[in-house]
């Protein structure tokens, strides 16, 4: 029998959740407003740029939708190939993100200083990198940890949220106990990464407000951190059935040499 240890993906879910609102609240304090963890934002920002022929940004915003776009496609292709080698992709594509992270890191603390206004070439830089580890998380959650709730979408999060709590406060039948335990789980489920992102918002907004981009140094090692312990847990370990003294002998002693022939 194999037994295959691991960490819990809804651990993983949660810590990520957490990384991806510190993420998207620092590129957005020190990147003039732009969003890195997911591109809606982004996009809306951009329709409002166009409309206002004063404002300024609207390259740097769009620049991250194919950004976004090319760091999810090679995320995909490599989570392709993983698989067709018969290897497991989380841990490759963990890696993956805590390196572009840390770039996000070393680019923003080193070269933010030279960004003085939000057109700057080094914004569009800076901020494209961390919109690409978000594209790398963003396809962990939509093709490996699929059957978890998304860590960057917290519309969805939200919505599932106060519908079960609304359903478990409002019951339509009060007496259905198995599915208030339904609903429960799936206000856990959905309330879990909305309460890690929030928090992790919260850290990274303090934390950028202080030290700037720098501060994405601790969600680049929470990532590496999950990526190491994805490593450990991806070890199979085989458990042998105890079996008593010659019982092994005993079988093959038994078994017949040859099969008896067909008539």
């Amino acid at each position: 029998m194999r037994a295959e240890m691991r960490i819990s993906e809804r651990n993983t879910t949660a810590v990520l959740s957490g990384v991806a609102g510190f993420v998207d609240i620092a590129g957005f304090i020190a990147l003039f407003g732009m969003f890195t963890a997911h591109v809606t934002g982004n996009l809306v920002a951009f329709v409002g740029v166009v409309a206002d022929p004063t404002a300024v940004g609207a390259v740097a915003r769009l620049a991250m939708l194919p950004v976004f776009m090319t760091s999810v496609a090679v995320a995909a292709l490599l989570t392709r190939t993983i698989r067709r080698r018969g290897g497991a992709p989380l841990r490759p594509l963990l890696t993956l993100m805590a390196m572009a992270l840390a770039g996000f890191c070393l680019a923003g603390g080193a070269f933010h200083c030279a960004a003085r206004v939000r057109h700057d070439w080094v914004v569009t830089v800076v901020a494209g990198i961390g919109t690409a580890a978000m594209g790398v998380q963003n396809t962990i959650m939509r093709d490996i940890l699929k059957r978890h709730s998304p860590t960057t979408l917290m519309t969805g999060n939200l919505t599932t949220f106060t519908i079960e709590l609304t359903d478990i406060l409002l019951p339509t039948h009060a007496g259905d106990l198995l599915e208030r335990a339904r609903n429960r789980q799936r206000l856990a489920a959905s309330g879990t990464p909305l309460a890690c992102f929030l928090v992790g918002a919260i850290v990274g907004g303090c934390l950028t407000s202080l030290v700037g981009l720098w501060s994405i140094a601790v969600p680049a090692v929470c990532t590496g951190v999950l990526s190491y312990a994805s490593q450990k847990g991806a070890r199979k370990i085989v458990v042998k059935p105890l079996q008593p003294p010659g019982f092994a002998k005993k079988i093959n002693a038994s078994a017949p040499s040859e099969l008896a022939p067909l008539h």
